[in-house]
């Protein structure tokens, strides 16, 4: 798939999932859920007060009778209420609506009650890289703050993941640095080398790492020659992986307003693909991200 059109025409050609919205009274959350049913790769069950959800639909000249309406008293109660719908296998999708993420992602983490899987839960974004036609994953941008080695290493085993929902059967890494070479006083190119080694042995399957790269070398194969980097991945790379979670949250959002890409964005490593897009997101993102949802939850029914 090389655009967010194919992905929705291959969503829409799997069939569609239900998606439990936690605190559903959003314009653009519900904008996302309606047309996203229209195209036939959603339901929304629609968790939060009755009457504003209904308003809202009515507001964006949807009949509310045709939409699951589940009744919660507060934030916490929406978090709490969706995680069960999916807890319950009325959902196959959750997705954050107009409360905060950290409200949305407790009720998740809940070691009784939760979807954990024993699995590092991390943050994806997907984008549609018009430049080499071809879809960019970016990993971690918003949950993992440092993570170490081990955590890394289940970062990029989600981002593969991602990839081969996407129809990328053996995704190109690159694991990115400040520069492209090992420097004892700069870790994470300690931990780029390490992953880099790991893949190349095996314990990382289904995908090309290396690393480290510095930014222009891994998304140019004419950056990496003119620096004498033979790489495998330089100018074809599927995946970034970042560093740190400032220096992804930084990249995508450059994507987002200075390059302009289409975006989209999913949390992987619970036991359903989570959507926690920015309450900012426009509602094409948000619908990008139900695609690559639908995709990955019926990856995962495999």
């Amino acid at each position: 798939m090389k655009n967010f059109q194919e992905v929705i025409s291959q969503a829409r050609a799997q069939g569609p999932v239900r998606v439990a919205v936690a605190q559903a009274a959003d314009p653009e959350v519900l904008t996302a859920i309606i047309e996203a049913k229209k195209v036939g790769i959603a339901e929304g069950v629609l968790v939060g007060d009755p009457k504003g959800i209904s308003d809202l639909l009515a507001d964006l000249n949807e009949d509310p009778t045709t939409y699951t309406i589940v009744q919660a008293t507060s934030s916490d109660d929406c978090a709490k209420q969706a995680v069960a719908l999916v807890n319950s296998g009325e959902a196959d999708v959750l997705m954050k609506g107009l409360l905060q993420t950290a409200t949305f992602l407790r009720p998740v983490l809940d070691k009784e009650k939760g979807l954990r899987t024993g699995r590092l839960i991390s943050h994806a974004s997907v984008f549609e890289w018009t430049g080499k036609e071809k879809l960019l994953i970016v990993t971690d941008c918003a949950i993992n703050i440092t993570p170490d080695l081990q955590q890394k290493k289940s970062i990029l085993e989600n981002g593969i993941q991602l990839a081969q929902a996407l129809g990328i059967e053996t995704p190109c890494v690159a694991v990115i640095c400040a520069l492209e070479l090992v420097n004892p006083d700069m870790p994470e190119t300690l931990d780029a080398a390490a992953l880099a080694k790991m893949a190349d042995r095996g314990e990382i399957k289904n995908a090309v790492v290396d690393g480290p790269l510095a930014f222009d070398n891994a998304v140019s194969e004419e950056a990496a020659a003119h620096k004498g980097i033979a790489s495998p991945v330089a100018g074809k790379v599927d995946i970034l992986l970042m560093p740190d979670m400032k220096t992804g949250n930084v990249i995508h959002k450059s994507f987002v307003h200075c390059a302009h890409f289409k975006g989209a964005a999913v949390v992987i490593g619970a036991r359903a693909p989570l959507i926690a897009t920015s309450r900012s997101d426009s509602a094409d993102t948000k619908l990008n991200s139900l695609a690559v949802a639908n995709l990955l939850a019926h990856y995962l029914k495999k």
